[in-house]
């Protein structure tokens, strides 16, 4: 049931105990949040804001030390790659200098092979001299007191020829065990050389996967950090915001204002603030010309905009903190009910005040349900 329909059915003398419900729906309704938002919802929100933004500067803080440590040994990995660089070069200068001597080994080894080919075919020529030699030294032993000369020459011809075949004999063994000897260190040369390059590549390889994982943990802080740095900055301009926007309601803050309100009409008080003699008596009640501007004593929300029995078009006007704005006998709204109003904005215009007997407007100002005085509240004049 509307309060329209109400104040149709209810005797004249009951216009109060209407007035007494208008006013309890309203601070029933506004009971909530403030038009907008209010100053504590709004200080609230700014620390909440700022305690996050404490919380992303202590991650980021977090991150830029993990991502400084992770640097720290990615710049220690670097390093020891590049001594592991450094070593695989030296190495490789070793090998070289190793193949370099497996080349001259190989030329020796040849050239031994050859003075072995020649050894060995010499001892082969001397093997048939030395056959005949002894052949005739037998002959020779059952003549040896008829030719003692020519056993003699033959005895030391098979002296020369055989100190001659073991000299050959004796290099041969030379070579051979001078030739296997060289391959022998050459070839443990080759497998330590060879045992080292696994190492290495071993080596290289661990260093590198650990640089891979760091070069990804570093890329993953970095994201993170900047990330991090993005809500930073977000917050920040929500922070200034939010600053903004709580000195705007500061500033707005209607009991930062008593004395300094702007008259809601410029006509002559016919009627004045003095509810011990009436409840007629609880606002201002104004003269003015017809169709005269009604505005806004200060910043809030149209909370009621309807007509109402005995006060005509009535807009009500909720400032927060549970202050609120009356503006009765309007011949026209020029506002919307849950309309957002600035301070001094035109909301209505005068209409027919019985007080004033022609075009006139009744203003109060209540805290919750308490009228009070408009004029301790309005700029004197």
């Amino acid at each position: 049931m509307s309060l329209r329909f109400i104040a149709s059915i209810w005797p004249e003398g009951k216009r109060i105990c209407l007035w007494v419900i208008v006013w309890t729906a309203l601070v029933f309704v506004s009971s909530g949040p403030v038009w907008g938002q209010d100053l504590e919802t709004l200080q609230r929100q700014l620390w909440q804001k700022q305690e996050a933004k404490d919380e992303a500067e202590k991650e980021i803080a977090s991150l830029t030390r993990e991502e400084r440590k992770a640097h720290t040994k990615l710049s220690s990995l670097e390093d020891s790659i590049q001594e592991l660089e450094e070593e695989k070069r030296a190495l490789q200068a070793e090998f070289e200098n190793l193949q370099g001597t497996q080349k001259e080994l190989q030329a020796r080894i040849s050239d031994l092979g050859k003075r072995e080919a020649v050894i060995r075919t010499e001892i082969q020529d001397l093997l048939p001299r030395l056959w005949e030699v002894v052949l005739r030294a037998e002959v020779l032993k059952a003549k040896v007191f008829d030719s003692w000369p020519e056993a003699d020459r033959s005895m030391v011809w098979l002296a020369r020829l055989t100190d001659t075949a073991s000299s050959k004999m004796q290099d041969l063994h030379r070579v051979q065990t001078d030739v296997r000897e060289k391959e022998r260190s050459l070839q443990a040369a080759k497998t330590n050389l060879e045992d080292k390059r696994k190492e290495l590549s071993k080596l290289s390889k661990e260093l590198t996967g650990k640089r891979l994982r760091f070069l990804e943990q570093v890329q993953v802080l970095r994201k993170k950090r900047q990330a991090a740095e993005k809500d930073l900055r977000a917050l920040q301009a929500r922070i200034q915001e939010l600053q903004s926007e709580l000195a705007s309601k500061d500033r707005q803050a209607f009991s930062l204002h008593k004395g300094r309100l702007p008259w809601p009409a410029q006509g002559r008080v016919i009627v004045d603030y003095e509810p011990q003699k009436g409840r007629s008596n609880r606002g201002l009640g104004f003269s003015l010309p017809p169709d005269e501007e009604i505005k806004a004593v200060s910043w809030g929300e149209v909370v009621y905009n309807d007509k109402l029995r005995g006060f005509g078009q009535v807009i009500i006007i909720y400032h927060g903190h549970e202050y609120y704005s009356l503006y009765a006998f309007l011949s026209q709204s020029l506002v919307q009910k849950g309309q957002e109003v600035e301070q001094g904005a035109v909301i209505g215009r005068a209409g027919f005040y019985p007080q004033a007997q022609g075009p006139g407007m009744y203003f109060e100002l209540r805290r919750k349900q308490a009228p009070v005085d408009p004029r301790s509240w309005l700029a004197k004049r």
